[in-house]
């Protein structure tokens, strides 16, 4: 049985030491294999021991418009402990599973977004009669989608969020005369319409929704022929994640996806928490020997064999905890 539970990130921040944080929570002692994941997570192409981690593991920080935070202390606190860690990265041109045309652009998402899909797919297990190839779409701050075939993430996309979005003309002409350091920060949803960013917790304007609801929809449906074109199956399965996906007041925006999606493949949702769940599946496979997750490489990690212990220790990059 899993519990998650979340820690905010002002808490993170003030406190010494998030060791104390999780002690209290769970019992450091307990923890048999933590999986961690940190921004971009460009910097490495398998999943990797912390303990051989450099610079947690991304290139640079650039366009997210933040040099460190709480993703920061726990990523170097968990380093720096004696709890057994791997680094799970992002979606980038480094990873093999991908097909071509999706190692096109250098970066899509960060690791913990590889957690829910992970997430995704022990799900899509668990309902699915037939066939194994599967989109996972998220709609929160940034709106994603993955395309999972035969075991191993294929595809993925990224267009627009509530927050992040990716640069078009005007936003490069902002950055060549303000600088590029918050880039994708001002290219979302809410910041193109003058909106704070800290709008974002609590959205009611169903103008707004109803966009996430479109950009949602644009990413599942991108990946739709690639699930025939590329894998050579038809697609068996939506899994939708995210905050606002849950959201039924001012809309639905789970019904609204529901209603488009249903003859393309069954929909389901799933459960909070997705990618602090598909993070905590990842620590298991690595500690019961995968060679690799969702076709991500699993990397030199020495694992410590303990049959009694059942936990598993899971901080993604949204603050996540299980």
């Amino acid at each position: 049985m899993r519990s998650a539970f979340q820690i905010d990130r002002r808490e993170l921040e003030a406190c010494e030491s998030v060791l104390e944080i999780i002690d209290e929570r769970i019992g450091v002692s307990n923890v048999t294999l933590a999986t961690v994941t940190y921004s971009y997570g460009n910097g490495i192409s398998e999943i990797t021991d912390i303990e051989s981690v450099s610079n947690r593991g991304v290139k640079d920080l650039l366009g997210l418009g933040y040099e460190t935070g709480a993703g920061a202390v726990v990523f170097d606190q968990l380093q720096d402990s004696s709890i057994p860690a791997v680094v799970l990265p992002g979606v980038h041109d480094g990873l093999e599973t991908l097909h071509p045309l999706f190692r096109h652009h250098s970066t899509w998402s960060g690791g913990d977004k590889v957690a829910a899909v992970r997430s995704a797919q022990e799900r899509f297990r668990a309902t699915s009669e037939n066939g194994d190839a599967f989109i996972w779409a998220c709609a929160s701050s940034s709106c994603m989608s993955g395309l999972v075939s035969d075991g191993r993430l294929r595809g993925f996309f990224h267009w627009l969020g509530l927050v992040h979005g990716w640069p078009d003309l005007e936003a490069v002409r902002h950055g060549k005369e303000e600088g590029f350091d918050d880039i994708l920060m001002q290219c979302g949803i809410l910041p193109r319409q003058g909106h704070e960013l800290s709008d974002a917790h609590e959205i009611t304007d169903p103008e707004i929704l109803k966009q996430v609801y479109w950009s949602t929809l644009f990413n599942i449906h991108s990946l739709v022929p690639f699930a025939e074109g590329i894998c050579g199956e038809s697609l068996d399965g939506v899994l939708l994640s995210g905050r606002l996906v849950r959201r039924e007041q001012p809309i639905d925006v789970a019904r609204r996806i529901y209603e488009q999606c249903t003859d393309t493949a069954p929909v389901h949702v799933l459960e909070p928490y997705a990618s602090a769940r598909g993070a905590a599946l990842v620590a298991e496979d690595v500690g019961t020997g995968a060679e690799h997750v969702l076709g991500i490489p699993v990397g030199d990690v020495p694992i410590q064999n303990d049959e009694q212990s059942e936990i598993t220790l899971t901080v993604d990059g949204s603050g996540q905890t299980q």
